[in-house]
C-alpha cells in the first residue's frame, strides 16, 4: 500500500470536513474579500497592526502564565520570585516578558493612532457609529489591561503605582440621594479593586483574574464584533 502524500492527506481532510460542515465555503467567505484600491495607503494598516499586537499579547501572556504565580503572601512573595525566575532561569523568558511589556506600551500607542486616523478621515460617521463605539470601549479595555498587568510583578514600583491608582479611583465624591442613602461610588470602587481594606494578596488575585480571564474574553468578543461590522459596511473611503 502506497504511503499517501501530504497533498492527498490535505485533500482527504478537507473533503471529510466539507461532508460534515461547509468548511471550504466558510474559509472562502472569510478570506476572499476584495479590498478597495484606496485602502493600500499606509494609514489603513494601523488597525491591522493593533490586531497583530493583541495577538502577540495573548500568545506571550499564555507563555508567561505557565510560570507566573499570582500569590502575594510571604516575603518575598511568590509572584515576585516567579517573575525573577522567568527573567533569569526560563529559556528565553526575558525575551517573552520583554515582548509582552513593550508590546503593551506599543499597543496603547497604536490604538490611539488608529482611532486618530478614523476620526481624521471621518470613518466614525454613519453608518459606522456603532463600530466607533466598539473601538472606544476597546481602547478603555486596553488601558485596563495595562493597569491590571502593571501590578502583577508585585515589586515596589508596581505596588505604589497601583496604590496611587486605587486612591484616585476611590476619590470619586459621594452622591447624596434626596430622602435616601448616600451613594459612595468612590468607596465602592476602591473596595472592589483592593479586594479588602488594604492593598494586598486579594488585590493581586483580583487584578490577575481580570487581566488573564475577564479582559481577554471581552476583547476577543469585541474584536469579532468589530470585524463583522467592518465586513458589513466595508472600508471607509478617504476624504
Amino acid at each position: 500500500m502506497a504511503i499517501p502524500t501530504p497533498r492527498q492527506i490535505q485533500v482527504a481532510a478537507v473533503e471529510w470536513l466539507d461532508s460534515r460542515f461547509p468548511f471550504t465555503e466558510a474559509v472562502d467567505d472569510a478570506l476572499t474579500v476584495r479590498v478597495p484600491n484606496y485602502a493600500n495607503a499606509f494609514y489603513y494598516c494601523f488597525g491591522g497592526m493593533v490586531f497583530i499586537l493583541i495577538v502577540f499579547q495573548l500568545v506571550t501572556g499564555v507563555f508567561l502564565a505557565f510560570y507566573y504565580v499570582p500569590d502575594a503572601a510571604g516575603t518575598p512573595a511568590p509572584a515576585y520570585t516567579s517573575v525573577n525566575f522567568i527573567m533569569n532561569s526560563v529559556y528565553l523568558g526575558w525575551l517573552v516578558r520583554g515582548v509582552h511589556f513593550w508590546g503593551a506600551n506599543l499597543l496603547i500607542v497604536m490604538v490611539v493612532v488608529h482611532m486618530a486616523r478614523v476620526f481624521w478621515t471621518g470613518s466614525y460617521r454613519a453608518p459606522r457609529e456603532l463600530n466607533w463605539m466598539v473601538g472606544v470601549v476597546m481602547l478603555f479595555l486596553v488601558l485596563v489591561f495595562s493597569l491590571t498587568g502593571y501590578l502583577l510583578p508585585w515589586d515596589t514600583k508596581a505596588y505604589w503605582a497601583t496604590s496611587v491608582t486605587i486612591k484616585i479611583a476611590g476619590s470619586v465624591p459621594q452622591i447624596p440621594i434626596p430622602n435616601g442613602p448616600v451613594i459612595d461610588i468612590g468607596g465602592w470602587t476602591k473596595q472592589l479593586l483592593q479586594g479588602g481594606p488594604v492593598l494586598g494578596p486579594g488585590t493581586l488575585q483580583r487584578f490577575f483574574t481580570i487581566h488573564v480571564f475577564l479582559l481577554p474574553a471581552v476583547i476577543l468578543l469585541l474584536m469579532f464584533v468589530h470585524f463583522k461590522l467592518i465586513r458589513q459596511h466595508g472600508i471607509s473611503e478617504p476624504l
